[in-house]
Formats: C-alpha cells, sequence, structure tokens
C-alpha cells in the first residue's frame, strides 16, 4: 500500500512541476522567439518500477525510496512557430493545464481515500 501511494506522490510532485511549466508558457505566450516546454513522465513511472532496498535484517519492513523525481522539462520543436518565433498556442496550453488539474485531483483522492482506510483499519483494532 504504501509503494503504492508513494508513486502516487511521485505523480503529484510531476503534475505540480508540469503546473509550473504550463503556467510559464501561458506568461509568456506573447514573448517573441518564446519556445514551449513541457514534462517528459517517461522516466518517473520506469524508475519507481525499478525500486529496491536492501535491508539488514530479516524481520525489517520492507519500504520503498526514490531515486531522484526522474521529472525532466523538455523544449517543444514539434510544433509549429507563429511569426514572432513563438510555439505557444494559448487554448492548447489552457486544455493542457485543465487536464493536469483533473490529474492532479484525481491523484490526491486516490491517496486520501487510500490513507482514509489505513486509519479505519487502525481505529478498528482499538
Amino acid at each position: 500500500m504504501f509503494r503504492f501511494v508513494d508513486l502516487v506522490t511521485q505523480g503529484l510532485d510531476a503534475a505540480s512541476v508540469r503546473h509550473k511549466v504550463l503556467s510559464n508558457n501561458l506568461a509568456n505566450a506573447n514573448t517573441p522567439g518564446f519556445r514551449r516546454t513541457d514534462v517528459d513522465f517517461t522516466n518517473i513511472f520506469q524508475q519507481s518500477a525499478s525500486m529496491h532496498i536492501n535491508t539488514t535484517h530479516p524481520q525489517h519492513i520492507a519500504t520503498s525510496r526514490r531515486r531522484g523525481n526522474g521529472i525532466r522539462v523538455v523544449q517543444d520543436t514539434n510544433t509549429s512557430i507563429r511569426n514572432d518565433g513563438s510555439n505557444v498556442d494559448v487554448d492548447r496550453e489552457m486544455v493542457m493545464l485543465m487536464e493536469n488539474q483533473l490529474h492532479y485531483q484525481a491523484m490526491t483522492d486516490v491517496i486520501t481515500r487510500n490513507l482514509g482506510f489505513l486509519k479505519l483499519v487502525i481505529g478498528e483494532g482499538r
């Protein structure tokens, strides 16, 4: 369960960084020559799938740890450039920002429910 919460927490971190990146794109939409950036998620979940920690005693509780956040901000070179040299499409950025917000809210809901179940189990054990 805690590995799952840790994985979702990494997703929350990535969504937070993506929100900042998309907001920066919107803030610089009319800046001549500005190139939009986005977050590359490919390394985040590949890295978390290979996590392993060694314990010094067989009765130790296995935990997970992060080996860096794996969040990488990349410049978008695939979109067309406007006459002023910028490649920011305000409508597209707004849609991506709203989509990212929905992902963030869904992930916080998942963590809240999982920790709520844990609280319920601990409370019933008294």
